[in-house]
Order: structure tokens, then sequence, then C-alpha cells
């Protein structure tokens, strides 16, 4: 199964800022705006957002397969 498609919307309007979820453990300084997911694999694509001054160390380096 594929992921799931949306019509172009602009992500950074303030109207869709309700969309935009805190990331557990960074009191706020990151959120994530999942674009779309696929249910049967878990595959996903996600926009994350760093407010000023967030510090992502405590999370260690990151890579994609």
């Amino acid at each position: 199964m594929s992921k799931n498609t949306t019509t172009y919307w602009n992500v950074l309007e303030a109207g869709n800022a309700s969309k935009w979820e805190p990331i557990e453990g960074t009191d706020g300084m990151l959120q994530q705006l999942t674009l779309t997911m696929d249910d049967v694999t878990g595959d996903y694509t996600r926009l994350t957002r760093f407010q000023a001054g967030a510090d992502t160390k405590k999370f260690g380096a990151k890579s994609h397969d």
C-alpha cells in the first residue's frame, strides 16, 4: 500500500498553526507536522520545525536508511 496524498496547502499559513504538534521531550522547542503516512508499513513523511535556541544533542545523531 502506498502513502496517502493530499492537495497542496501552505503549512506556514497562520490558519494551519494548530496542525503542528510538539515533539515529546523537547519542551516545545521542536514541532512536527505529518504530511502523509502509510498505515501498513508505518512509513511517513513529516516536517520538523526547530524553534530558535533548540538543542537536539540529547537525541544523538540521526540518519536515513
